[in-house]
């Protein structure tokens, strides 16, 4: 199967609940489930949530946020978003679907948000895996670090678009 994005409405409420109903381990607490994640985005503007598809079937999630912690990260805010809370949930891993996902962000950006040019992450120091799979997705490690991450220091990638 392909792997593509796609918008996550309120009006979604079978993608949702499929999305919620994903768990994470928790020696992956580096990123949090859709069921922590969808209530803030709801209350968020600045936040979009985005699927994870395998065909038709939802397999991870993350969301685009045009605030949170952005401002420590960059000083040029405008025209980037940052991606955050990125999962595949575990009986979908190992197959490359992050990686595929990872490498769909760029065009997907470009059409649902034609004013950025630049996405910017975090991974943690201590999830390797995570940053592997985004330089294979296309993101390049900037050489700066976010000191302040909830699970200790992060390295900061960016996707130029």
């Amino acid at each position: 199967m392909s792997v593509t994005l796609r918008l996550v409405r309120p009006e979604d409420s079978g993608l949702r609940a499929q999305l919620m109903a994903h768990t994470l381990p928790p020696e992956q607490d580096f990123a949090r489930p859709a069921r922590d994640t969808l209530p803030l985005a709801d209350a968020d503007p600045g936040r979009t949530s985005v699927a994870i598809l395998d065909g038709d079937l939802p397999v991870g999630m993350f969301q685009l946020d045009r605030g949170g912690f952005l401002p420590e990260i960059t000083d040029r805010v405008e025209g980037t978003l940052l991606l955050r809370a990125f999962y595949v949930a575990p009986p979908f891993q190992g197959r490359g679907l992050a990686t595929r996902a990872v490498a769909a962000v760029a065009d997907f950006v470009r059409a649902t948000f034609p004013d950025v040019d630049r996405v910017l992450l975090t991974v943690n120091h201590a999830n390797p895996a995570a940053a592997r799979c985004y330089l294979r997705g296309g993101f390049a490690d900037t050489g700066q670090d976010y000191l302040v991450g909830r699970r200790g220091p992060q390295d900061v990638f960016a996707l130029q678009l």
